[in-house]
């Protein structure tokens, strides 16, 4: 019997179509010695979209698609998810994989806007020790001071040590074991993170407790002159960076590798066809929101980082020491594609 990779999604019909293309491409990519069990979280999908999605996976002889409906955890939540500009509900799932799965210590979690170009069982096999999971930096506050700031002044985290969400390799024994799950519905109910949701809800919940991978594990798709591409690993086209909406996005030509060959093709063509200008100025304003969001919150007397100093819960030095005391300059950095 072959060993097996179980490997997590949370899709809604709008992501249906990159959901196909990032499977496809894991699956092409991954040790075919391995076995891959994908579990897709939902409440509301097409039969057209599932029907395809289990097409895509119905190509290789390695893997398994199975329709995992959340909507009686979502039930017990119902309100409590935040919401901002382009995140759903969706972006939150990821917090049932461990109560839902029992049976696994160990899970990947992906998010939909994603090429694996790399072998997927490289990162399950990562060893994790008695951190609660494993992630890479989140490039796009790796790389701006203004976002730098709210990590620190707002959450609590090291700026060079905050991490993306949207790639994850789960220690979901010990997210069972520490009660993850619960200590993210209490922070819910007490606190709103603006910035980034669900992201920010896990770098607080598991400071300090995070091994920290290569970032080619995910890549955004923008040009990074300190990042050697023989490292690329997953490409994660987020934001404003998504080839099947602009034009000229850096790693675009392995999306449509993909994509051309999925039998979401068609569709994700009329999305792109369809995207207007009005669209890609409501994307500009939604980057320079962020930012401005980001120094609000960072600037708050009553942020999440100040409550807890109210309370008498500091951060150990050990966690102080790693800050860079960052100061938000004046004016708005453009976190869109050009």
């Amino acid at each position: 019997m072959r060993d097996t990779v179980p490997v997590f999604f949370a899709v809604n019909d709008t992501y249906a179509p990159y959901l196909g293309v990032a499977i496809k491409s894991m699956l092409e990519n991954m040790n075919r010695k391995w076995f891959c069990k994908i579990h897709v979280l939902v409440t509301d999908l097409s039969k057209k979209h599932a029907q395809k999605l289990k097409a895509v996976v119905a190509e290789y002889g390695n893997a398994s698609l199975e329709f995992v409906d959340v909507a009686k955890e979502c039930k017990k939540m119902a309100g409590m998810f935040h919401m901002r500009d382009y995140y759903s509900k969706e972006t939150y799932y990821r917090f049932f994989i461990s109560p839902l799965f029992p049976q696994y210590e160990k899970a990947v979690y992906l998010d939909c806007d994603i090429i694996v170009k790399g072998d997927i069982v490289k990162l399950y096999t990562q060893d994790l020790g008695d951190n609660l999971l494993a992630a890479a930096v989140e490039e796009v506050v790796y790389v701006n001071d203004y976002l730098g700031f709210y990590s620190e002044k707002c959450l609590g985290v090291p700026w060079k040590e905050y991490f993306g969400a949207g790639i994850l390799l789960i220690n979901t024994k010990l997210f069972r074991e520490e009660h993850v799950e619960e200590q993210f519905v209490e922070l819910l109910k007490n606190y709103k993170f603006t910035v980034a949701q669900d992201q920010d809800y896990l770098n607080v919940i598991c400071l300090d407790r995070v091994k920290l991978l290569n970032l080619g594990w995910n890549k955004t798709a923008f040009v990074n002159p300190e990042f050697d591409d023989d490292d690329l690993q997953i490409i994660h086209y987020k934001m404003a960076w998504k080839p099947w909406l602009n034009d000229d996005v850096t790693y675009e030509n392995y999306f449509w590798q993909y994509a051309e060959s999925s039998p979401f093709f068609d569709e994700i063509m009329e999305v792109k066809r369809s995207y207007t200008d009005l669209e890609r100025v409501r994307d500009a304003e939604a980057g320079e929101k962020l930012i401005q969001t980001a120094i609000r919150d960072g600037n708050d007397p009553d942020n999440y980082m100040r409550r807890m100093e109210r309370a008498g819960k500091r951060l150990p030095q050990s966690i102080l020491s790693k800050f860079t005391n960052t100061v938000p300059m004046e004016g708005v950095v453009n976190l869109v594609a050009d």
